[in-house]
């Protein structure tokens, strides 16, 4: 009896101390970031006498698993709010304000359409105008800024990733090591994987889970693999082969890549990933969609009027080349392929990107893909057996507003592939083609002369010039008409007339007229001409009025007119101005900041509150640690006292035997 009283003794000492010790590690690692608390657990024998089961750590996987979510949801909105609050901070200065720039230089035009004699004022809106693209640049310049500071921490971010997924497949090695040698699991090990996961976390939004044997694996969200095992896969950053400018996250297997879908990737590594996808990109591209229809619009007006020498106005902006990119897996080389915003089609240019494909040996197929990559429904299809292409070998594209020229075809393989954005660096890539203000054609390039004889006082004014080109219109290109052009007007009655060539032969005629707005256009000749007159007041029959560019004057400021309204104009995509693109993009910067603000501080609350969830189940409170120490110092003596009455009654029967 004495024995066995003394084994249940000595086994509840050793009970004692083991859950001593875990009280004292457990209290020495108060502050220990990560640490879980443990606890000695113990299982009765049949004999009486206590075995020690082992030490575990207090955890639960659900509320770890929700710290892990939490912590990257707020590393999230932190990151992305930090760096979009600088871009909001940028374009919200009024010094760089496009607006103020489009202001100024819309303005100078009208000052100069005042007096279109002065050399002064061209010179100041030349100025102005010069000055627009020069900002054009500086706005471009800071959006790029902003994208390589993202693109340089991302490169980062990614190793310190790549660096933390390593320590914990290391870990794993480690802990089946110590776990096979030992029966007790290794907490302290098991402690510093979850806090590793834990930081991992802010990088990327993560699904740890163990598998058979007790290992940490980790993987993406979609379910990619980061740590298999004692394998940690690598993350690379890789520019998109659709799109270089864009950055594209790929797992490296050693020997293969997988891309990985860029959506809805959570942590610091997500938010870097979507400013520069949802901000970046598309702040260049919509600057560069402004660029371009500024340009387009007023080149397209400029050549409609007569510069400040009297000759056809030319194109006064220049857009820059627009890039492609060709597939990884190409193996024709078309190296003549080129594309080109279609004179007078800016409003339909977009931000998306294009992908042009060989699709057999006559047919090429043009896709569009939004911002984000999705594939736009209109697909359309350049068929070169049936499609025409102009003089410099390029096809329209209708309505995309760009054209393309291919070049010669056989040098495409089936299913080569060339990635391009019509917007991408455009706002960088224009420039100024005008050389001085003199070539502002601000003046009518045709006027009208009324006879002295007229029984009326009606005036035919100029209503709308269309086109100026001297082969398709009425208009030579040393700035005269050609005979066979409308050069007069002559009413034939009160309500009918007769439009004469420069030989006085009669072109058309229109009886019964009910109205006398757009003239050229009632008499079916406004089209091939290129320009169109109203008359205002009532006409008596042989009224005459003469047509030709010698009837306006050097103060003509019709042209002008018509350029300076271009800045209310829809010209983005024929919806909204230019003044008002700009100001959406500012606004909706700036509400993005806000809402990441908001879910900033938000994701805060709620990432301290499963923090505090996980402390108060996995935390050491010394409160409580206190209690256990003497409770278990009590039990240790009271073990003590149990080996001390085994001995004495062992004595006793000794005793009792002599």
């Amino acid at each position: 009896m004495g024995s066995n009283l003394y084994a249940i003794g000595l086994s509840g000492l050793q009970s004692s101390r083991a859950r001593i010790d875990t009280t004292g590690q457990n209290t020495s690692n108060v502050d220990t970031a990560g640490y879980s608390r443990q606890k000695t657990s113990t299982i009765a024998e049949a004999n009486g006498t206590v075995r020690i089961k082992d030490t575990a750590r207090i955890v639960d996987k659900f509320v770890n698993e929700q710290v892990r979510n939490d912590v990257s949801a707020h590393s999230y909105y932190d990151t992305y709010h930090s760096i979009m609050s600088t871009s909001d901070q940028l374009l919200g200065e009024k010094s760089v304000s496009l607006n103020a720039y489009l202001s100024k230089t819309f303005k100078a035009i009208q000052d100069v359409n005042n007096d279109p004699t002065s050399s002064s004022l061209r010179d100041i809106a030349f100025s102005n105008i010069k000055d627009l693209v020069q900002h054009y640049h500086t706005l471009s310049n800071l959006v790029g800024e902003q994208k390589s500071i993202a693109d340089k921490r991302l490169s980062t971010s990614v190793a310190e990733l790549n660096n933390i997924t390593g320590q914990i497949a290391q870990l794993n090695g480690d802990i089946l090591k110590e776990e096979t040698r030992s029966t007790s699991p290794a907490n302290e090990l098991r402690d510093r994987q979850e806090e590793l996961a834990k930081k991992l976390s802010g990088y990327l939004h993560i699904k740890v889970d163990y598998s058979k044997t007790g290992v940490m694996t980790v993987a993406l969200a979609n379910g990619q693999p980061l740590v298999m095992d004692k394998t940690p896969t690598k993350l690379k950053v890789e520019e998109d082969p659709k799109n270089p400018q864009n950055k594209k996250l790929y797992i490296d297997f050693g020997k293969y890549e997988v891309g990985v879908n860029n959506e809805n990737l959570g942590g610091s590594i997500g938010a870097l990933v979507d400013y520069s996808a949802d901000f970046a990109v598309k702040s260049d591209r919509l600057l560069g969609q402004s660029a371009i229809s500024i340009a387009d619009r007023m080149n397209q007006q400029n050549k409609l009027g007569l510069d400040g020498d009297g000759n056809f106005g030319q194109d006064l902006f220049r857009i820059g080349r627009i890039s492609f990119h060709a597939g990884q897996h190409n193996i024709g080389n078309a190296s003549d392929l080129a594309v080109r915003v279609t004179p007078g089609k800016s409003a339909e240019i977009t931000t998306d990107t294009y992908e042009l494909s060989k699709t057999d040996n006559n047919r090429f197929l043009i896709k569009a893909y939004d911002e984000h990559g999705h594939l736009r429904k209109h697909v359309t299809e350049i068929n070169t057996s049936t499609m025409k292409p102009d003089d410099k070998g390029y096809y329209q594209v209708p309505g995309l507003g760009f054209d393309i020229r291919l070049g010669d075809i056989s040098k495409y393989s089936i299913n080569d592939v060339y990635n391009f954005s019509p917007t991408e660096g455009a706002a960088t890539g224009l420039s100024l083609q005008a050389n001085s203000g003199e070539d502002l054609a601000l003046r009518a390039p045709i006027g009208v002369q009324t006879n002295p004889n007229n029984m009326s006082d009606a005036k035919l004014t100029l209503t709308s010039v269309t086109n100026t080109h001297p082969d398709r219109s009425a208009f030579k290109s040393s700035n005269e008409l050609y005979q066979n052009a409308p050069h007069s007007i002559v009413f034939t009655g009160d309500h009918s007339f007769e439009v004469r060539d420069g030989r006085g032969n009669a072109l058309a005629k229109v009886n019964n007229m009910t109205n006398f707005k757009d003239l050229l256009t009632q008499a079916g000749l406004a089209k091939e001409a290129g320009f169109d007159l109203s008359l205002q007041g009532s006409p008596k029959a042989g009224d005459e009025f003469d047509l030709g560019p010698q009837f306006t004057g050097a103060a003509d400021d019709y042209n002008g007119l018509k350029l300076v309204s271009l800045q209310d104009k829809p010209l983005i995509g024929g919806k909204t101005s230019l003044s008002e693109s700009f100001a959406d993009l500012v606004a909706s910067v700036g509400s993005k900041t806000a809402s990441l603000e908001t879910n900033k501080e938000s994701s805060d609350v709620v990432m301290n509150q499963s923090i505090a969830r996980r402390d108060s189940i996995s935390g050491v409170s010394l409160d409580e640690e206190a209690v256990n120490l003497l409770k278990y110092q009590q039990a240790y003596s009271a073990s003590a006292q149990v080996i001390t009455a085994a001995r004495s009654t062992f004595d006793t029967l000794l005793a009792a035997m002599r």
